[in-house]
């Protein structure tokens, strides 16, 4: 009998595309800058808030490593004399920049990037000068973008022996950016004065969700607006607020509702136009903004590959690979209730009523134990009220609440690793005999990665030599510890079949050790 023509084998192989966590850390990047007071407004007396909204605008691979360019817009808010004391803000942009240095191999990675600003303070230099110093940071992530080839079948042939095997992957089926467009519009009421000024614009998302269907992504998201004005011919701070409802379908092909997928939003830009009503009064606020959506879907597969492959009639050669593949273990997320009183000091103007509130959170440990993230971390408030006090009819509040919470996911255990996201839902405030009180509702969301080495064979082909041989007579074989009928079917030159055969088996899972297997030769009696 002559060896197989390879010609006739058809090796059919399959191709994978993976992402895989290389590491993930924080960078903190100092801002210091000094700012005049526009010559249109007037001088400052007392600063009260700075809100600060930090975003990256360009990541770039250069060198050995990732040049982030980002930007802080701050808003501050202020006491100025004009026949006493008036509420004013001016808007300042810094821009700031950050390095990730890569390792070596580190090429072709993916950068996630997050940023938060951890601590702001301004001070007054004089009247028409002031310093902002704060310190941003920035959350970082580096993936690998890695896919390899596989032995799926060998077809064309009876004369190939097959061991198969499942193994489990996460394929990314869906990675791509989108964005959606929003547009509020308030209306001042007529209790209240119309609009002098717009002191601030905060724009905060939450409720953020992401579902799939059958080859179809339905996006969802809130975005809050906080707008804090002067009334017209009067001192008074009015804070407005709208909520809108952002949604976006997509199609997706290939989607099913078992896959995995993550979100994550961020607002890209805002535009505001003021309006006068039918009056002529300025009451109407329209803002249009634009939130941009990252859309990862995993898929986790089984897939079959062949596992191993001989040929009684030819010496094949299996040419196998070690790949370091990234398996996502899976996502959850948590809602937690964080609450706090805050105890005016001494020197505190006792509040009268609270205007408005806002806070980030900050992630200060996570910590992955069996089957959840421990999550720990502070929410930094920053409360504007009315005082009693006549002339300082205006002061606010800064305050730092510690949490700890816990995300569960199934099959976690410390020697994976966590990706970790927080955002504020909702913040309410209100004031308590001598204190503030406080109640934030944070989701977090988190995910669980880790690595496995897995071997795979990537071709097959037929090696020069002769080809095995039976033995002249027939074997008797004592089962030892590890042996598999696959195994020596191999050894022995021979088929699974055939050993089943011969000794009258029905399963090949049946052997036991100590067992007498009989193995067949060249001549069968």
């Amino acid at each position: 009998m002559g060896g197989i023509d390879m010609s006739d084998i058809d090796v059919i192989k399959e191709n994978v595309q993976f992402e895989q966590l290389l590491r993930e850390n924080n960078s903190n990047t100092v801002l210091k800058e000094e700012y005049l007071i526009p010559d249109t407004h007037p001088d400052v007396q007392m600063i009260l808030t700075v809100e600060a909204r930090p975003m990256i605008v360009s990541k770039e691979l250069v060198g050995d490593k990732i040049e982030l360019e980002g930007k802080v817009e701050y808003t501050v808010l202020y006491l100025a004399r004009e026949d006493g004391l008036v509420a004013n803000s001016v808007n300042y942009t810094q821009k700031f920049t950050s390095n990730i240095d890569l390792n070596q191999g580190e090429h072709r990675v993916i950068c996630e990037v997050e940023c938060n600003v951890e601590h702001i303070e301004a001070a007054i230099m004089n009247e028409r000068k002031i310093s902002i110093q704060g310190i941003v940071t920035i959350d970082w992530e580096l993936y690998k973008s890695s896919e390899f080839e596989f032995v799926k079948d060998i077809e064309g042939t009876e004369d190939v022996e097959i061991l198969k095997k499942t193994e489990t992957i996460n394929r990314i089926s869906v990675n791509k950016e989108v964005e959606l467009n929003g547009k509020s519009m308030i209306r001042v009421p007529m209790d209240k004065p119309q609009i002098n000024k717009i002191l601030n614009c905060s724009l905060s998302l939450h409720k953020k969700e992401i579902k799939i269907a059958d080859d179809k992504i339905y996006l969802g998201c809130y975005c809050k607006l906080n707008i804090l004005y002067k009334g017209d011919e009067s001192r008074d701070i009015i804070c407005l607020e709208d909520d809108v409802y952002l949604s976006q379908e997509e199609e997706a092909p290939g989607v099913t509702p078992d896959m995995i997928p993550l979100v994550y939003y961020e607002i890209l830009n805002d535009d505001m136009i003021l309006e006068e009503d039918d009056l002529g009064e300025v009451r109407i606020i329209n803002n249009e903004f634009i939130v941009k959506a990252n859309i990862k879907i995993f898929s986790r597969e089984n897939i079959d590959v062949v596992k191993d492959a001989y040929s009684p009639m030819c010496l094949l050669g299996l040419k196998k690979d070690e790949y370091e593949i990234g398996i996502l273990q899976g996502t959850n997320t948590s809602e937690s209730i964080v609450k706090d009183n805050v105890q005016l000091k001494e020197n505190d103007l006792k509040p009268e009523q609270i205007i408005s509130a806002n806070a980030t959170i900050i992630l200060t440990d996570k910590e992955v134990i069996k089957d959840k993230i421990i999550v720990e971390g502070i929410i930094k408030a920053d409360i504007l009220y009315t005082t009693t006090d006549e002339e300082r009819f205006i002061s606010n509040i800064k305050a730092e609440i510690p949490f700890s919470s816990a995300i569960d996911i199934s099959g976690a255990d410390d020697r994976m690793k966590a990706i970790v996201r927080a955002n504020l839902e909702n913040l309410d405030t209100a004031i308590e005999g001598n204190t503030i009180a406080i109640k934030a509702n944070i989701t977090l969301s988190g995910k669980i990665l880790y690595e496995i080495t897995k071997e795979f064979i990537s071709d097959v082909v037929e090696e020069e030599g002769d080809k095995p041989e039976k033995k002249a007579s027939i074997t008797i074989y004592v089962v030892g510890d590890g042996d598999t009928l696959w195994n020596l079917a191999k050894k022995y030159n021979t088929t699974v079949g055939d050993l089943l055969k011969i000794n009258e088996m029905e399963d090949s899972d049946d052997i036991e050790v100590g067992q007498k297997l009989i193995i067949p030769g060249r001549a069968i009696f």
